[in-house]
């Protein structure tokens, strides 16, 4: 079954951004399929920040899920995208091999104070390059700042 936006069932939502172009402005939970993608539609948490349509595929709150896993874990992902999960590789793969896609890391430190890092361009491979990071744009945001002020220090 594809996941089609609710006017129009010839529009497949692939990703966050599409359901987010579909209308819907508001955090939480969405079925998406990307392209190429053979299983099963599945859950995505879509966080819509910063210009919307942002799909996260890891998410640390509390500690409550163990991270410490072994690779098929990691294949096929963990948690529960309402609270603390990884979304699975192979997911991640197909999602980031659709189209040309920005990656935003959101960071609090012990202060509660907030830091980003946003890409312009990133991409994993796939199982058979062992979900290689295969491309990083441009970097912007104020993690780094942050972080280079504390080495300093």
């Amino acid at each position: 079954m594809e996941t089609t936006t609710g006017d129009d069932p010839s529009i497949v939502i692939k990703d966050c951004l599409d359901v987010f172009n579909a209308g819907n402005t508001t955090n939480g939970i969405y079925t998406i399929k990307p392209t190429n993608w053979t299983g099963d539609s599945f859950d995505v948490f879509c966080n819509m920040t910063d210009g919307g349509g942002w799909t996260v595929f890891q998410r640390r709150v509390d500690g409550s899920v163990d991270f410490y896993r072994n690779w098929t874990s990691y294949k096929e992902g963990f948690g529960d995208p309402s609270h603390e999960f990884w979304l699975g590789n192979d997911k991640l793969s197909h999602l980031t091999n659709q189209g040309d896609y920005e990656i935003r890391i959101d960071m609090v430190n012990k202060h509660g104070n907030p830091y980003y890092a946003k890409y312009d361009l990133f991409r994993v491979n796939d199982e058979s390059d062992n979900y290689k990071l295969s491309e990083l744009g441009a970097y912007s945001g104020t993690a780094c700042w942050y972080y280079s002020i504390k080495v300093a220090l």
